[in-house]
């Protein structure tokens, strides 16, 4: 495949993976079968929540919607995330990971970025009504800060690692499995032309191959997600690697970091 004018250049794609996880505000899969009721024999006969049909995607903002309301009614949760980017300095990446009790007002976001040159850090406690953050770059913490703050709900769902799924693919395939003696249901593309906007991809003209899947259960809530994303930077291909997961659903405690106390 040719290149085109529109090449995402390798540092502006670096910066957007860092930028979507900074800047952004399976374990038990739940579903249909296993809880008294007859589990479905095809993606037709699975029971969807809003945004979501066997045939793909119907509406991708009803389908995030639908998510962070199935996040927020487990009561908690761990979300955790991470992207492989490959450069031509070697591998950056980015891990997140999100412990949030809804119920108690309490969450704890912390992301670690490691690059060929240069690792950093950026952690977020949020409870009793404040804010604290602090971050680190090679290994040197700065100054920790505090602010009044409405615990916000909407903005600790790690739904920024699954939106891309949601809205910018609406073709997918689906099949119907059993996790955990549970119902889910897999949606898998591999159309390049469904990779656009995907970690700031805003052409497909120089993506090469896409793979990405997810698995949703009848209430929205998607446990597992990943995509491969292979593209070019001046005729050498390059590919980035996403993984995401959410687990102890109801089980999760957040303590407050001792670094809190520095405020």
């Amino acid at each position: 495949m040719a290149t085109t004018g529109r090449m995402v250049s390798r540092s502006t794609l670096v910066i957007s993976v860092v930028a979507v996880v900074l800047l952004a505000g399976c374990s038990g899969l739940v579903g249909n079968g296993g809880n008294g009721t007859p589990a479905p024999e095809s993606p037709s006969e699975f029971e969807y929540a809003d945004g979501f049909s066997s045939e793909g995607i119907t509406d991708g903002q009803a389908a995030v919607e639908s998510y962070d309301t199935a996040v927020q009614a487990q009561g908690n949760y761990t979300g955790s995330y991470q992207y492989t980017v490959d450069g031509e300095d070697g591998e950056t990446v980015v891990s997140g990971e999100y412990r949030v009790d809804f119920e108690d007002e309490q969450a704890l976001r912390i992301v670690e970025v490691n690059a060929p040159s240069a690792n950093g850090t950026s952690e977020s406690y949020y409870g009793d009504g404040q804010q604290y953050n602090r971050s680190s770059y090679n290994g040197r913490y700065g100054t920790v800060s505090a602010s009044n703050r409405t615990f916000p709900v909407t903005e600790l769902t790690a739904s920024e690692a699954i939106e891309p799924f949601l809205r910018n693919a609406s073709d997918y395939e689906t099949t119907l499995e059993q996790r955990n003696n549970e119902s889910v249901v897999v949606y898998e593309t591999t159309d390049v032309d469904n990779a656009g906007s995907f970690l700031g991809v805003d052409s497909d003209g120089n993506v090469t191959a896409f793979d990405a899947r997810f698995a949703v259960d009848s209430d929205g809530l998607i446990h597992t997600a990943e995509y491969e994303l292979t593209y070019l930077i001046d005729g050498t291909e390059r590919t980035v690697d996403m993984t995401f997961e959410v687990s102890s659903l109801g089980e999760t405690t957040v303590e407050r970091p001792s670094w809190v106390d520095e405020a």
